[in-house]
Formats: structure tokens, C-alpha cells, sequence
């Protein structure tokens, strides 16, 4: 009879010893450090991780990447969608009255193929990097006549801190020659691409360079932008 009620006394401490303890972890302990006495988090380490296996994530993941903020090396998440973005001309293609250089004037692309993060503004026809990468840059123009213009030419440009520069363009005369009688006239088309470097924020513009810019309004036009890095 005493063992049975001294059992049935420890079973009853037990119980309530851990309940205490796992109260005492609950209210006490809701930080846990690892290699520090004062955690500043659920879990503070001090120290490396090491996780033994990570799976592979699909080539087409969505998913999160996680970071240490350079204030307190709190773990964050960031979202790394990269940018895909094509423009095309045709009907509604024109030039902006709006100057981005000497007699260079901004390009307006009516239509978006596909915006993959709607990083292109189309009420103000430039393209905004969502983050620092590098970002590979085409575009190409083809005017609709060959009415002889002195100069033609096609420009990406980089906008960054309130500073517009010229980063890439195809420009030279639209010559026309006759060589042994055949006339010979250089191609209505230009084109440029370029790798440029871009902090988050930084914006890209299309521009025309010409003498007679009505020659371009409806012309066959298209630009691509990829981040590749």
C-alpha cells in the first residue's frame, strides 16, 4: 500500500515537474541564444550555421532568398524576380517632344509584348531597374521611308541620380551614292545593344537622332531588356 501511494506521488511530482518546466521554457525562455546570454530573437546565434543537406530549387522558383541586413544581421527574406521586359512599335510608335540629349528626343512604344514585373512605365516610357544587376539592352528602328534625312540614329540611355548619359546608340548619315550607276543607299535601320550596370532605381530611355523625325511615327520598331545578373 506505501509503495502504490508512493508511486502514485511521484507520478503526480513528475507531472507536475514538467509541466513547470515546460512553463518555465514557455514564459522564460521564448529567446534562446546559442553562444550568448542576452538573445535579441526567437533563435540568436553566435556563431556559423551549418545545414548538412539543402534541396535544389526549381529553375523557375518564385521563391524567397534570405539575407542579413546590414543593421543588426537580422535574417530577411527578398523577393528576386528577375526583369523581362519587350516593347514593340508600329501603329502609335512616335517621337516624344521631349529631349534626353542634343538632338536626341525621347522614343514613345505603344505596346508592351510582356512585362514579366511591370518595371516598364508606359505613361512615362522608361524602364526602372527593381534592383542592382547587370541588364542586357536591345532596341531597333526601321524607319517606313526613305526620304533623305542628313542623320539617323538610335540610343539607349541611363538615367541615374538626375544624370542622363548615352550608353549605347548606332548613329551615322544616311548616305545616298551612285556607283557605277546604281544608286546605293544605307540601310533605314538602325539598331544598338549593350550590358549596362544599373542600381535599384536607375532608368533606362530609348531615344531618335535625326533631321526629319516624322520619317519615324509608325515605324517598325522593338526593344528587349533581360536582367542577367
Amino acid at each position: 500500500m506505501k509503495t502504490k501511494l508512493f508511486n502514485n506521488r511521484r507520478q503526480t511530482f513528475n507531472k507536475s515537474f514538467l509541466s513547470g518546466f515546460l512553463l518555465f521554457f514557455a514564459i522564460g525562455w521564448s529567446q534562446v541564444g546559442v553562444n550568448t546570454t542576452t538573445p535579441n530573437a526567437t533563435l540568436d546565434v553566435n556563431g556559423d550555421v551549418v545545414i548538412q543537406n539543402v534541396p535544389k530549387a526549381s529553375e523557375n522558383t518564385t521563391d524567397k532568398v534570405l539575407v542579413l541586413n546590414s543593421t543588426d544581421n537580422r535574417v530577411e527574406f527578398m523577393n528576386f524576380p528577375k526583369s523581362f521586359v519587350k516593347g514593340v512599335g508600329g501603329s502609335g510608335f512616335s517621337i516624344l517632344s521631349v529631349s534626353l540629349l542634343s538632338d536626341w528626343n525621347k522614343v514613345s512604344f505603344p505596346t508592351l509584348e510582356f512585362d514579366e514585373n511591370a518595371d516598364f512605365d508606359t505613361a512615362n516610357q522608361y524602364f526602372a531597374a527593381p534592383m542592382d544587376g547587370i541588364y542586357y539592352i536591345n532596341v531597333y528602328v526601321k524607319m517606313t521611308s526613305l526620304i533623305n534625312i542628313s542623320s539617323f540614329g538610335v540610343g539607349i540611355f541611363k538615367e541615374a541620380s538626375g544624370v542622363t548619359t548615352l550608353v549605347a546608340d548606332e548613329t551615322y548619315e544616311a548616305l545616298s551614292v551612285s556607283i557605277l550607276g546604281i544608286g546605293v543607299t544605307s540601310p533605314p535601320t538602325r539598331s544598338a545593344q549593350t550590358l549596362v550596370k544599373l542600381n535599384q532605381g536607375d532608368r533606362i530611355y530609348f531615344g531618335i537622332q535625326s533631321s526629319n523625325l516624322i520619317v519615324f511615327n509608325n515605324a517598325e520598331a522593338q526593344f528587349s531588356i533581360h536582367q542577367v545578373h
